[in-house]
Parts: C-alpha cells; structure tokens; sequence
C-alpha cells in the first residue's frame, strides 16, 4: 500500500511539473483527432484524395452510398465511404470467423452477410427518421422561406441563406438549409442540380420535391416562383392538419417487437434454471456451443433485426401532399 501511494505521489509530482508539456500534447491530440474528423467531411485535395472507386465499386453503388453518408452523417469523401465499407467489412468477417464451422454454411453465410448490411441499414434508417421529421416541418420551411424570398427582391439564393440563419422551430430543415447554402457559395449550373438532388432526396416527399424544383427554377434561371411558393404554403398547412386529424396512435406492434423477443428469451433462460433444474453455464452452452442451439439463436436473431429494421422504416409516416 505504501509503494502504490509513493509511486501515485511521484505521478502526481511529474504531472504538477510537465504541466505545460502535457497540456501542449493534449491541445496537439485534439487538433490532430479534429483534423482526421474534419477529413471525413471535406475533400483534401487531389493530392489525398483516395482513388478507389472504379477499381472497387461500380460508379452508381458508389454514388449511392456517398449519397447516404452525405445525407444522413454530413459525410461525403472518398475516405468516408472507405470508412463505411471497411466498417461493413469488417462486421460480416467477424460473424462469418465466429460461425463458420459451428453451424450449417447457408446460415453462417445468410448471418454474415446481415451484419455486413447493417451498417447501410443503420444509415436507412437514419435517413427515414430524418425524413419524417423534415416533412413534418414543411409548414414552417415553406413559409420562412416564402416570406424572406419577399423581403429579399425574389433573390432566391440570398433567401436561402437569412432562412438557414433565422429558422428557429425547424431543426432538421434548418440543418438542410445550412448546407445547402453552403454548397451554392460556388455552385454553378450542374452543380446546383445537384444540390437541389440532395435537398430532395432529403425530404422525399411530394411537396419537397415541388419546392425543390422551384428553388432549381429561382437559382438557375432567374424564374419569379413568389405565386407558386405561396400555393405550396397553403397546400401544406391543410395537408398537416388532415394528417393531425386522421392520425391514429398505434404502438402496440412496435413494442411487442421491440420488447417481447428479449423478454422472451430472459424468461427462458430463467424458465430453464429455475424450473427445469439447469445452471446457468449449462443452459448458455446449450445455446451457444451446441449446433443446434447456436443455429435457432442465429435464425432468430437475424428474423428480429431484419423486423425491427423493416418496423422502424415502414411505421413512420410522412406528411405529404
């Protein structure tokens, strides 16, 4: 005890006089973590960027899953979607070691490709939640910017920017805003479409699309849409109150699926401790060092994740037009 309390004083006293030194590594660290970061959200240049894509991935899955990351986790280089496939990767290598030789191969294969498609489910997900939020901010959206798309002479591109800034009740749509106006600071012609891609995609919905080309319309050609912004307000804001009206509170499949299998399958490994007389090491190495106990686990696993996942995207629903 003596020794631990002289070696935690030296520590102490080291720490006390290199005070300076460490706080110098500590601040480098960060900025050098913050700059790593940083990296998985803008380009570095020609010189760092990392050239994978045609050797890799056919243009179109590539420009798909950069899409996702961009809109769901503001990510979009290409050391980004290396990142997410080594992740993907990774996971399906991991299940595939872990059962390989355990169980059948067309469960060992159909299990390993599930965890090597969860992270692009994940990020499905993410990306219909951000959906649904979005679109239930429509009223808000449409009319911030209508109204400051008025006050700035029908310059929509400066609209854009005092909404992204003055838009308070809209979070999500507040984020959209944000960058999109960041990407039209030096956007021209293609990639202006592009942006307004995005913005659509992000929404993916009836009245955003209309919106989106509008603003498409206002930025690449100079076209006043200060009557057909006003028509998609309005049209909104009755759309939100017929979905407030017919909307019903129905949540009983959602918690049966996300609660029951896990509670389920507790009161089965107390079923067969308390009552059918196993211990507890028995009963996990009946459930995972035997075959078939290991295959049923797996099935059900893979069946419970694909449901929650199908759940989550499908329970939502949007407001639409």
């Amino acid at each position: 005890m003596t020794e631990l309390f002289l070696i935690a004083l030296l520590a102490s006293g080291l720490t006390v006089l290199m005070w300076g030194n460490v706080t110098e590594l500590a601040e480098a660290c960060r900025e050098r973590v913050k700059k790593w970061a940083l990296s998985f959200k803008e380009e570095t240049g020609s010189e760092g960027k990392i050239k994978f894509k045609a050797e890799s991935l056919p243009d179109k899955t590539y420009d798909h899953i950069r899409m996702l990351m961009r809109l769901t986790l503001g990510m979009g280089t290409d050391r980004s979607v290396k990142a997410f496939l080594l992740i993907s990767l990774l996971f399906l290598t991991l299940i595939f070691a872990l059962l390989v030789g355990r169980i059948d191969f067309p469960l060992v294969l159909s299990a390993a490709l599930g965890a090597g498609i969860l992270p692009y489910g994940l990020l499905r997900l993410r990306l219909q939640k951000l959906r649904v939020k979005s679109s239930g901010e429509g009223e808000i959206l449409v009319s911030e910017l209508l109204e400051n798309y008025k006050i700035e002479y029908c310059n929509m591109r400066q609209a854009i920017e005092t909404t992204a800034a003055a838009i308070e009740d809209a979070p999500n749509s507040k984020r959209l805003l944000i960058n999109l106006a960041r990407g039209l600071n030096t956007a021209e012609g293609k990639r202006i479409d592009s942006l307004m891609r995005e913005f659509r995609l992000s929404i993916n919905t009836s009245w955003g699309n209309i919106l989106a080309s509008n603003m498409g319309f206002a930025l690449t050609a100079g076209v006043e849409v200060t009557e057909a912004l006003t028509d998609l307000a309005d049209t909104v804001k009755r759309a939100r109150r017929v979905n407030e009206f017919a909307r019903r509170e129905n949540n009983e499949a959602s918690l049966i699926l996300k609660y029951l299998f896990p509670a389920a399958y507790l009161i089965t490994v107390v079923g067969g401790v308390r009552f059918f007389g196993l211990s507890a090491s028995k009963f996990f190495y009946y459930q995972f060092e035997t075959e078939a106990g290991l295959t049923w686990f797996t099935i059900s696993l893979i069946i419970y994740g694909a449901g929650v996942l199908l759940n989550a995207c499908l329970s939502a629903a949007k407001l639409d037009v």
